[in-house]
């Protein structure tokens, strides 16, 4: 139980660490956000050790015009099923296609009924995605996840 415990720790703090490097390292090299709009994401996800995740969303810019978005997630270090909602600030937009693509996230998390979280995603394009999530369902995770999203 204790190598096992201690195999978590190490695993959250090197995905930790394995996430705040280069988004700092992203950070600086482009400077200030530029908030282009909100997202609000609904997703099921479920798992064991290995798992996924799917849903839609909708991607509403600054000008009012929505986007409809399809959401699939591959997670490791996940068991149990949650549905979860998410919603947020999308940064650094120039067209709405820049939503497109692999996002890398990282985390750990209990849901028992209900759970909460936040989480922070950027893809290639340096579109900065950030949520603030609700789950519901039985599930525990110290997950490293890629994330796809893509314009429906």
């Amino acid at each position: 139980m204790i190598a096992v415990r201690a195999m978590l720790i190490g695993l959250t703090v090197a995905v930790a660490v394995a996430f705040s490097l280069p988004s700092a390292a992203h950070k600086a090299a482009r400077g200030a956000k530029v908030r282009s709009g909100t997202i609000t994401l609904n997703t099921t996800a479920a798992g064991f050790i290995l798992g996924i995740e799917w849903g839609s969303g909708t991607l509403t810019l600054n000008n009012g015009r929505s986007y409809r978005l399809r959401i699939r997630t591959l997670k490791a270090g996940v068991i149990g099923i949650e549905s979860i909602t998410a919603h947020g600030t999308v940064y650094n937009l120039r067209r709405p296609s820049d939503i497109n693509g692999k996002y890398i996230s990282g985390g750990a998390g209990i849901t028992v009924g209900g759970g909460v979280g936040i989480q922070i995603l950027e893809n290639s394009k340096h579109v900065i995605i950030e949520l603030k999530e609700t789950s519901q369902g039985l599930a525990a995770k110290i997950a490293a996840s890629g994330v796809s999203i893509q314009l429906r």
